[in-house]
């Protein structure tokens, strides 16, 4: 009697310790199948593949931009500006500014960037209010950078990373700066570049 008592206890101890193993195996071999979540913890939308940015036909104080200025070396959070700069587009600078700030030991590793497709004209205002923002004009080749960049109608603020890869985008009328702020420190914190 004593015998099967021990069986028992031994058959349900390896039970309890293997049927969780091959309940997680089933599970993730099957996840499609199941219908079980794939999707990714991050709030912007991911570019896949990323696409290597270049910076033709962009300006900077009247001179040809550089790439390495304008998109790479640091993590660059761009916005492409409308024409007529509106409340919307000075809401969406001033939330690469406060994005950028509220990284704190982290934001010397970013950049503010806004593309306009001329020179604002209150750039000297824009400047004194986003001391970090580097302001970008279109010239007359710029449609080729442009083109690099999806999704504009939905007015995002796309995200760089240090090589140069246009990686990311956050579109939306009001973007949730908690969850871009997330999104970035989860990046710096895993990333060694920039």
């Amino acid at each position: 009697m004593a015998m099967t008592s021990a069986k028992k206890t031994l058959l349900l101890m390896i039970f309890v310790f293997v049927a969780p193993i091959i309940i997680g195996a089933v599970m993730f071999l099957n996840a499609d199948n199941l219908k079980m979540g794939t999707g990714t913890v991050n709030y912007g939308k991911l570019i896949t593949p990323p696409v290597k940015i270049e910076v033709d036909g962009l300006e900077i104080d009247g001179k040809a931009a550089d790439v390495e200025t304008t998109a790479r070396v640091k993590w660059s959070l761009l916005y492409l500006a409308p024409e007529d700069c509106d409340d919307k587009c000075r809401a969406r600078i001033d939330l690469l500014k406060r994005l950028r700030l509220v990284t704190n030991e982290n934001m010397r590793r970013i950049r503010t960037v806004a593309v306009f497709p001329q020179t604002p004209e209150n750039k000297e205002k824009l400047a004194f209010d986003n001391p970090d923002l580097l302001i970008v004009t279109q010239g007359e080749n710029a449609s080729s950078f442009m083109n690099q960049f999806p999704n504009q109608a939905e007015n995002p603020i796309y995200l760089i990373d240090p090589i140069g890869n246009l990686m990311m985008y956050y579109a939306g009328d009001e973007p949730d700066i908690k969850r871009m702020l997330k999104d970035l420190k989860r990046i710096l914190k895993y990333s060694h570049i920039g």
